[in-house]
C-alpha cells in the first residue's frame, strides 16, 4: 500500500457553549458536561452521553465535534464521519468538520480488506480546502486519497498545494517524492527529495513522537534521493545518498534497509569490503516486518553465504 503516515491535530474540545433557551437545550448542555469531565476515564460512557445529548439538541454541532473527536480517539472511523456529518450539517461554515470527516473516510478506506472508498473522502476535503485555503492537511490527504484512485495528477497537484501551505511537514515532501519516483518522473522526485532534507534542519517538534516521526520522515526522503540516482544511472551518488542515510537516527525503522541497498550498491560497483561491512551492519540490525522486509533479510541470508564463499573481504560472514 502507497500510504505513509502522517500526524493529524486534533483540536481540544473547551466548554460548550448553551445552544438555546429551550430544555432540552439545556439538558443536552449538562450531558454533554458531564461527558466532557469522564471522557478520559470512561470514554464508552462519554460517548454514549454525547450521543444523548446530540440527540436532545441535534442543532448543537459542538456537542457533535466533541464526540467525533472521541470517535477519533477510539479509531471508530465509520462513527467520526458520520458524526461530523451531522456536525457539518448542523453548521456548515467549519472547514475542519469537513476536513476531519473526509480524514475519518479515509482511514476507514485504509481498514478496507479490498483497498476501496478512497473516493469517499475527496469530497469533504476539498470542501475543507475550499473553506479554508490554509488547512495542509486537508490538501495532502487529498493527494493521498487521489494517488489510491489512481488520479496521479490532482494527487500531485494536492501535494504540492500542501508543501506551499506549510513547507516544514516533511511527511508532504516524502509523499510527493515517491508519487514523482512511482510514475517516472526521477528528476522531479529528486528535487522534491532533496528540498525536503535542506527543510529538516529547520522543523521544529512538539514531543519525542514528533521527533522520531520527522526522523522517519527524514529517513525516507534520504531513501528516495537514492532511489531517484537509480533511476537515472547515477551509481556514485546513490552510494552517496544511502551513506548519508546512515547518519539519520530513525527509531521507527531500526531494520536500517538502507544498508541491505547499500551493500548491494557497492557490490554491484565492485567495492566488496565495503559491500561485505554494509551486509554485516544490515545482519545485525533487528529484522523489520513488513513483507518487503522480510523478503530483503531472506536475501541478505542468501548473499552473506555466496559473498562468504567468493571471499574478497567477505570471509566470516
Amino acid at each position: 500500500m502507497r500510504v505513509r503516515g502522517a500526524s493529524v491535530v486534533f483540536l481540544l474540545v473547551g466548554l460548550i457553549p448553551l445552544a438555546g433557551c429551550n430544555k432540552n437545550s439545556v439538558d443536552a448542555q449538562k450531558l454533554a458536561k458531564h461527558a466532557q469531565s469522564i471522557q478520559g476515564e470512561d470514554p464508552k460512557l462519554a460517548s454514549e452521553e454525547y450521543k444523548q445529548a446530540a440527540g436532545l439538541d441535534p442543532s448543537n454541532h459542538k456537542i457533535l465535534q466533541a464526540l467525533g473527536t472521541l470517535y477519533e480517539k477510539q479509531k471508530d472511523w465509520q462513527n467520526a464521519a458520520d458524526t461530523y456529518a451531522k456536525a457539518a450539517a448542523a453548521d456548515d461554515s467549519f472547514a475542519n468538520y469537513h476536513f476531519r470527516r473526509g480524514h475519518a473516510l479515509f482511514e476507514l478506506a485504509k481498514k478496507d480488506p479490498g483497498h476501496q472508498g478512497f473516493d469517499k473522502p475527496i469530497e469533504p476535503l476539498k470542501k475543507a480546502a475550499a473553506k479554508d485555503a490554509n488547512l495542509s492537511d486537508a490538501y495532502y490527504y487529498l493527494g493521498k486519497s487521489y494517488y489510491e484512485t489512481d488520479d496521479e495528477q490532482n494527487a500531485a497537484e494536492s501535494f504540492t498545494k500542501a508543501i506551499e501551505t506549510r513547507s516544514d511537514q516533511l511527511s508532504y515532501y516524502v509523499d510527493l517524492a515517491n508519487l514523482y519516483l512511482d510514475t517516472g518522473f526521477a528528476d522531479e522526485g529528486l528535487k522534491v527529495a532533496t528540498e525536503g532534507q535542506k527543510v529538516a534542519p529547520s522543523v521544529k517538534f512538539n514531543d519525542d513522537n514528533e521527533k522520531a516521526e520527522g526522523a522517519n520522515n527524514l529517513y525516507n526522503l534520504v531513501l528516495d534521493e537514492a532511489r531517484a540516482y537509480e533511476f537515472l544511472g547515477k551509481r556514485d551518488e546513490k552510494v552517496a545518498a544511502l551513506k548519508k542515510a546512515r547518519s539519520v537516527p530513525n527509531p521507527k525503522n531500526m531494520a536500517r534497509e538502507s544498508e541491505y541497498q547499500l551493500a548491494l550498491a557497492l557490490y554491484d560497483k565492485g567495492e566488496a569490503v565495503e559491500a561485505c561491512d554494509a551486509l554485516r551492519n544490515y545482519l545485525k540490525s533487528p529484522a523489520g516486518k513488513t513483507p518487503e522486509s522480510v523478503e530483503n533479510r531472506k536475501d541478505a541470508d542468501r548473499k552473506k553465504f555466496d559473498w562468504g564463499k567468493s571471499g574478497g573481504g567477505c570471509a566470516g560472514l
